[in-house]
């Protein structure tokens, strides 16, 4: 139990909560029946835990070599670090679910009766 604790907590600390917040909420506005959740939950956390780490040591203007070696890191260390990516991959779906009921909360008194009917 204390290393699902110590997972968990990995997987969500206090920085980058709100990345993964931001990046589930403007995913959940493309989840429609072409583009499922699971895949966009993906997607995302590709975008969480590969692009946005390697573009911010760009944009901190590391050497082309430290960026290699961080993407060689993140291959090395993938099956050492299979949990803490369950984790991060189900808590992005999640918060997307949650912003996909509330968008469909919202929509749905406004939606039109022909739509509806069809």
């Amino acid at each position: 139990m204390k290393d699902l604790e110590y997972i968990f907590s990995l997987g969500f600390s206090g920085t980058d909560i709100w990345r993964a917040v931001l990046l589930s909420f403007l995913l959940a506005m493309f989840v429609s029946k072409k583009r499922p959740l699971w895949m966009l939950a993906f997607w995302g956390l590709v975008i969480d835990r590969v692009i946005w780490p390697i573009g911010g040591q760009a944009a901190a203007g590391a050497d082309i070599h430290s960026i290699y070696a961080s993407i060689g890191a993140l291959f090395q260390t993938f099956l050492a670090d299979l949990g803490l990516y369950l984790v991060r991959y189900l808590g992005i779906a999640a918060m997307m679910g949650v912003f996909v009921f509330i968008r469909l909360r919202i929509h749905k008194p406004f939606a039109s009766k022909d739509k509806a009917a069809a």
